[in-house]
């Protein structure tokens, strides 16, 4: 199985800014919720398992969820469930997950993942159907 890092790099209370690499080769730059968002918080630092998931809408179907200590891929009583990758470009379409994007822009005046899908088919390139594993370093 492919292993995959996520360095955080920029914090803002509304976001986190990170890089997602595949075994030293740069895939995309992730956003997750930022440290003020309570309702759906980014993920703690450490190691997850990646399990392919396919959720009923489109954004949703041919991506990974993280599974470990404190996420289940499946709802599970007292764990987060279904933190996934998925396309996306603002910090509010994050809900808790990680979005990915082929570059860090602005788009209505605010910080933005842009060339989402574009980064969301890099992953699959990367990691076909396979599952993977996933390290989350920085705050």
């Amino acid at each position: 199985m492919k292993r995959l890092t996520l360095t955080r790099r920029w914090y803002e209370p509304d976001r986190t800014i990170g890089e997602l690499h595949c075994e030293g080769e740069f895939v995309a730059f992730t956003m997750e919720p930022g440290g003020a968002d309570t309702d759906a918080p980014r993920v703690p630092v450490g190691f997850y398992h990646l399990a392919r998931h396919d959720g009923p809408s489109f954004k949703f179907k041919n991506t990974w969820a993280l599974v470990g200590r404190d996420v289940s891929h499946e709802p599970r009583s007292g764990l987060r469930s279904a933190v996934l990758f998925h396309a996306g470009n603002w910090d509010e379409q994050t809900l808790g997950c990680i979005l990915l994007g082929g570059s860090i822009g602005r788009l209505k005046d605010e910080t933005a993942m842009l060339d989402s899908l574009d980064a969301m088919h890099r992953l699959r390139s990367f990691l076909g159907t396979n599952d993977g594993y996933l390290t989350v370093k920085g705050g």
